[in-house]
């Protein structure tokens, strides 16, 4: 009887917790997680290239940019990835 109880409970939380997951790693199929190349030309684009930081560490706005793109929180540029 316990380990019944146990197989569900571990089956019904495997269960709850594969689309909660997929959602965060895919939030919209359509636009998907930038590339850290296409983020390095969007933060070149932004006005962010790299060695634009303080003496101490030049690449820190870069690279604060870089992780925020990898991250999905910097919209994607329009003319990425488009002829000119």
């Amino acid at each position: 009887m316990r380990s019944t109880f146990l197989a569900i409970a571990v089956a019904l939380s495997v269960g709850a917790a594969t689309p909660a997951l997929a959602a965060t790693k895919h939030l919209n199929p359509k636009n998907p997680t930038p590339s850290y190349d296409t983020c390095a030309a969007l933060s070149v684009e932004r006005g962010v290239p790299p060695g634009e930081g303080n003496a101490a560490n030049p690449d820190a706005q870069h690279d604060a940019f870089i992780r925020a793109c990898l991250e999905g929180k910097i919209p994607p540029s329009r003319s990425l990835g488009k002829a000119q």
